[in-house]
């Protein structure tokens, strides 16, 4: 599956060690092609304060609906 920046994601498996959680929201803010396609994703807190961003690969987020 493709996304595209802007696109809001939802997480599908639990990344504690960055404190992000199955079902965290997150909206991608790049797309890497090389060396392998991956999504970098910024996730915010109620106040809309960064709360983490990461790259993530496709079989980690699913489109939100």
């Amino acid at each position: 599956m493709s996304f595209e920046v802007n696109e809001t994601v939802i997480i599908i498996e639990d990344n504690l060690n960055e404190g992000v959680r199955k079902g965290d929201i997150g909206t991608i803010i790049m797309v890497y092609e090389t060396p392998n396609k991956a999504y970098e994703i910024e996730f915010v807190d109620e106040e809309g304060r960064v709360k983490f961003q990461g790259v993530y690969h496709s079989n980690q987020i699913a489109k939100l609906k």
